[in-house]
């Protein structure tokens, strides 16, 4: 029974660090920027296309992550402090208002923008993609592969509403979602890094 909570709350975890790294409800704006022009039918069908690409990318890195850092010689120690700071960066980029995928400019307001910008870097980012490789070697498989799974398929229900909520929360609700999740996120880094440390400084005393 005790092992049945424990991962339960072990899967329940790495859910929300992970949808919450992803920042959906902050990728609804760029998702109406880039999608306005298209009508119903092109809009899921570019969504669609967003999900299986942030999906494949997420698996990736997920289960050859590890290899590329055996490779280059990069502890988890390392990367999950490398990781950290990255996810900081990312948390104050939230908190400031900036946008994930940058400025976008005409030609992509077309067809053909499930793949970038909305499936990577807008869900499957940098941060996302850390937040993974981290899982997978502190949680194992199983966790990483339920995480990846929930959070790709609470982005798609979330973001196949985006016009919806958008009318609902308006410009400044949306806004200030957005921060709140980049405290969020600020403490997933926080925690990445003194995790990292400690790690090091264990490894130090052997």
């Amino acid at each position: 029974m005790a092992l049945s909570l424990e991962l339960g709350l072990l899967l329940v975890n790495s859910f929300i660090i992970l949808v919450v790294v992803m920042d959906p409800p902050g990728s609804i704006p760029i998702f109406i920027a880039v999608t306005r022009r298209m009508s119903t039918d092109e809009r899921r069908r570019e969504l669609n296309h967003a999900v299986i690409v942030a999906t494949i990318l997420l698996l990736l890195f997920a289960f050859l992550g590890k290899l590329i850092l055996d490779l280059l010689g990069i502890s988890l120690n390392s990367f999950m402090i490398a990781g950290g700071i990255l996810l900081l960066l990312v948390s104050f980029d939230l908190l400031k208002g900036e946008r994930k995928c940058g400025v976008v400019s005409e030609a992509g307001t077309g067809l053909g923008v499930g793949a970038v910008p909305i499936g990577t870097p807008m869900l499957a980012g940098p941060g996302a993609i850390t937040a993974v490789m981290v899982i997978i070697q502190s949680s194992g498989v199983v966790v990483v592969l339920f995480a990846i799974i929930a959070a790709i398929i609470a982005t798609r229900l979330l973001l196949g509403q985006s016009y919806r909520l958008y009318e609902f929360m308006g410009e400044v609700g949306t806004e200030v979602l957005s921060r709140v999740i980049g405290i969020i996120v600020a403490a997933i880094a926080i925690e990445f890094i003194g995790t990292g440390i400690l790690g090091m400084y264990r490894l130090s005393m052997l």
